[in-house]
């Protein structure tokens, strides 16, 4: 995808720049809503729904209206459908790299963003890269109990510890506090009845989780064994081959449905930047179920 981390200092500042609260003062508090500043994002290079004509724009839409055919919740018509999985619909879409600095986070912002206002599709953004989240920093959100919290505890709300944006149908749920090993957290059961309930929750509505780079952490391929797709942000002629196949045999390992976001490609006259989207699979491995082939 071109312009991915194009403002990366930008991006990096704006984490740093979060409001933050010391532990002690955390606490659970009903929704909360807030405003998307659109013009911070745009000066960080995000999609705005005023730049839908952008570059940005239009590689994200070829991107999100794949990913959504392969999941089962647009058919090729454009129409929304409702694909049932073991009861529930398949629309748990994990984000994540080989290592930091590839544009995973900005792959999922601009995801979620392009989603709740060209699709108008009910979005609900995760941050599960724990160890450096950036997503509350970059909606101007406080630091608060979210992701690990409700699974470290099964009386918390999803519902009440997630921020709603009045002007998009985007609902964004964050890290949350140091409660213990996210890996632990990550593969226990009451994750997967967690990320069961985001997906059962709304009808219709789309889960996009940022996760950790593959070979940072572990969480990452246990996350993925919760998720119905995975979609890995490469960075063209900057990462390694050989970390990039490690990584992608640990994802396949643990999903088959892995579907690739090349960055920062150079074709064609004037080397322009080009974003590419495709899967990979194991020779003789069957095609990724719920959608089309890419």
């Amino acid at each position: 995808m071109s312009l991915i981390e194009k403002a990366g200092g930008a991006l990096e500042k704006a984490a740093e720049a979060a409001p933050r609260v010391a532990p002690a003062e955390l606490r659970q508090v009903e929704p909360s809503q807030f405003d998307i500043d659109l013009g911070a994002l745009a000066a960080r290079g995000f999609y705005t729904p005023g730049e839908r004509a952008s570059r940005l724009a239009l590689e994200l839409r070829a991107i999100k209206r794949k990913l959504l055919r392969r999941t089962g919740l647009r058919n090729a018509a454009g129409d929304q459908r409702l694909t049932k999985k073991g009861g529930r619909q398949r629309n748990l879409i994990l984000v994540t790299s080989t290592r930091p600095g590839e544009g995973k986070t900005f792959v999922a912002i601009n995801l979620a963003l392009s989603l709740a206002y060209e699709e108008e599709m009910e979005v609900l953004l995760v941050d599960a890269d724990a160890p450096r989240p950036k997503i509350r920093a970059h909606f101007g959100l406080p630091e608060s109990i979210g992701l690990t919290n409700r699974i470290a505890n099964p009386t918390v709300s999803l519902d009440a510890v997630g921020f709603r944006a009045r002007q998009a149908p985007l609902t964004i749920l964050g890290e949350g506090t140091p409660v213990g090993r996210t890996a632990d957290l990550f593969s226990s059961a009451e994750a997967q009845r967690v990320f069961t309930e985001m997906s059962m929750r709304k009808p219709g509505r789309v889960v996009v989780i940022d996760a950790p780079p593959v070979l940072a952490t572990a969480e990452s391929i246990m996350l993925a064994r919760h998720v119905d797709e995975v979609v890995f942000v490469v960075e063209a002629d900057a990462t390694p081959q050989a970390a990039v196949e490690t990584a992608l045999d640990e994802l396949l390992d643990a999903n088959p449905n892995v579907s690739l976001v090349l960055n920062r490609c150079l074709i064609g006259p004037g080397s322009a930047y080009y974003g590419s989207y495709g899967d990979y699979e194991r020779k003789g491995d069957p095609a990724p179920t719920g959608g089309d082939r890419l």
